[in-house]
């Protein structure tokens, strides 16, 4: 996959060509989300040349949206290829989304996507990142803030929990954790995810901090929301984890 990043009088456009799947998803966000300041009105996602998008790119674009909006800017997906409009269709994220194609499109990007206004390229053939551009920097979803859950986002929330499930079960546990931080992403207090996310992080000795921190949490929420279950498995196992 190749994303290009354009920005130009308050426009970000964000072109994204190829197959848009989980492996490619952390770095993108990571450029996108530091591109979006509040100069920023207009997110423009081009996706015309997008031939696929899995559960982890659609909970890319959902956390690209929330982004946007914390800093008051519109976004819209542009041209979404056929393949792509059919997942937007399954997943309902065509009800949540502003989605412009044709002459809307063009008249929404107009001439931004120009070599002067190149912000940064991402895979495919690297392009030198403009000194304006600034560094990505690391998100901790322990610092995101929860925001109301709309069922399309709860839908979401639940197919990468079940993508995080499966892949625990093939014992690719990167591939969990990144599925459940992903979650998290979208819902900060979904507790099933945190607990599974926790859990995860036992598999490994050398993870051990990172569930600590994880049953921590989930200890501080279910307090929060009287949830006696959660507060009773995350006193467990953080016993177990301090002997």
């Amino acid at each position: 996959m190749q994303t290009d990043l354009y920005l130009a009088r308050g426009r970000l456009v964000v072109r994204i060509k190829g197959r848009f799947i989980l492996d490619e998803c952390d770095s993108l966000k990571e450029a996108v989300q530091t591109a979006i300041t509040p100069a920023v009105t207009h997110v423009l996602v081009d996706l015309a040349k997008t031939d696929f998008v899995d559960s982890a790119g659609l909970g890319t674009l959902v956390g690209v949206k929330m982004k946007a909006n914390k800093v008051k800017a519109r976004m819209t997906l542009l041209n979404p290829s056929a393949p792509v409009q059919d997942i937007l269709a399954m997943s309902k994220l065509n009800e949540i989304f502003e989605i412009a194609s044709g002459r809307e499109a063009d008249d929404l990007a107009g001439t931004l996507a120009a070599p002067e206004n190149l912000l940064r390229t991402l895979g495919g053939t690297p392009e030198p990142v403009s000194p304006a551009a600034p560094s990505p920097e690391s998100l901790k979803i322990e610092e995101a803030e929860a925001v109301p859950q709309s069922s399309t986002s709860s839908e979401v929330v639940e197919e990468l929990c079940r993508n995080a499930v499966e892949a625990l079960r093939r014992g690719s546990y990167d591939e969990s954790i990144r599925f459940y931080r992903r979650a998290l992403e979208i819902d900060t207090n979904y507790l099933p995810a945190r607990n599974n996310l926790a859990i995860v992080y036992e598999k490994r000795p050398e993870w051990r901090q990172n569930a600590l921190e994880q049953w921590e949490m989930v200890l501080r929420l279910s307090d929060q929301v009287g949830d006696s279950k959660h507060k009773e498995r995350a006193e467990k196992h953080l016993r177990a984890l301090r002997e």
